[in-house]
C-alpha cells in the first residue's frame, strides 16, 4: 500500500481506528466537531470525560498528526493552534479512494466482484445507481474515443 493514509491499515478496528490510532481518532474527532482552531489543553478537557490522559500524551499525539499531514498548527503568543488540514469527508474520501486503487492496482477481477456482490446483498437501490454510474463511464468513454 502506497498511499500515507494506508500504512498502518487494520481492517478489523472500528470506524478511523483502520487508518489511525485509537487516541488520534478520538483527536480528530474533537478537532474536527470542534468547527475551529483548537489548544492542545481544549482537546484534553474534552478527552478528559471519557478517560484520563496526561497533556503531554495529548500534544505528542497531536505532534504526530501534524507530521503526517492531518493537521495544522501555528502559534499565538505561548500556545499552539491546531486545524484539520482536511476535513472528515476529505479524509474518509481519500483513504477509500487510496484503498479500492490499491486493491484495483493488484486484484481488479475479485475487487469488483466482490464489491458488486456486497453492494447487491446490501440494498438494490444501491446497485442500481452502481449500474447507471457505469452506463455513464461507458458513454464518457465512447464519446471520447470518437
Amino acid at each position: 500500500m502506497t498511499d500515507r493514509f494506508l500504512s498502518g491499515y487494520k481492517p478489523g478496528r472500528p470506524g478511523l481506528e483502520k487508518m489511525l490510532g485509537s487516541l488520534e481518532s478520538e483527536i480528530m474527532e474533537v478537532v474536527w466537531l470542534s468547527g475551529s482552531e483548537v489548544t492542545v489543553r481544549q482537546v484534553l478537557d474534552a478527552l478528559q470525560n471519557n478517560r484520563e490522559l496526561a497533556y503531554t500524551t495529548v500534544m505528542t499525539i497531536m505532534g504526530r498528526l501534524v507530521e503526517k499531514k492531518l493537521l495544522e498548527k501555528r502559534k499565538e503568543g505561548n500556545a499552539f493552534l491546531f486545524k484539520p488540514a482536511l476535513s472528515r469527508d476529505e479524509f474518509t474520501g481519500k483513504v477509500v479512494g487510496s484503498l479500492i486503487d490499491d486493491l484495483l492496482s493488484d486484484f481488479s477481477e475479485t475487487t469488483m466482484s466482490h464489491f458488486v456482490r456486497r453492494v447487491g446483498e446490501k440494498d438494490r437501490s444501491v446497485l442500481e445507481k452502481l449500474e447507471q454510474a457505469l452506463d455513464e463511464a461507458k458513454e464518457l468513454t465512447n464519446d471520447n474515443e470518437v
